[in-house]
């Protein structure tokens, strides 16, 4: 099954603490929101139980420096230009994740072959290709 969702990849961001408990920044819980309700929004059939496999490509705005690069300009249109800057690609990965669970698989632990990347475009997005093993 290929998911593609048109929301801007976001990383994972790290727990605050406060008055004795952990939480998440409020814009990390609204982009999750969104991304589940996307995710939702396709009415994929849950994988209940078995191993899986999930591929994920994260297609990240370009930065300044390099839209406005003639020379690059063709592959940024193509999208071949990978992003080698932070944030991290496992952060991206974590957020998709934990946003998955319960909706296309019944736990992330199903996961058991996985391939990642992050590329530059004109059009950021996620997009997610799930299979049973």
């Amino acid at each position: 099954m290929r998911y593609v969702l048109d929301i801007e990849p976001k990383p994972q961001s790290r727990p605050r603490f406060g008055n004795r408990r952990a939480y998440e920044e409020r814009d990390m819980l609204t982009w999750k929101r969104r991304f589940m309700y996307l995710l939702k929004a396709k009415r994929p059939a849950m994988i209940e139980k078995g191993p899986i496999a999930v591929l994920l490509t994260f297609y990240v705005y370009p930065p300044q420096y390099l839209a406005k690069s003639k020379g690059r300009a063709e592959a940024l249109r193509n999208e071949e230009i990978y992003v080698d800057k932070r944030p991290d690609l496992d952060n991206y990965i974590k957020a998709v994740w934990d946003c998955s669970n319960g909706i296309l698989f019944k736990d992330d632990g199903q996961i058991a072959v996985d391939g990642n990347q992050k590329l530059y475009s004109f059009n950021p997005r996620v997009e997610l290709e799930i299979f049973e093993l």
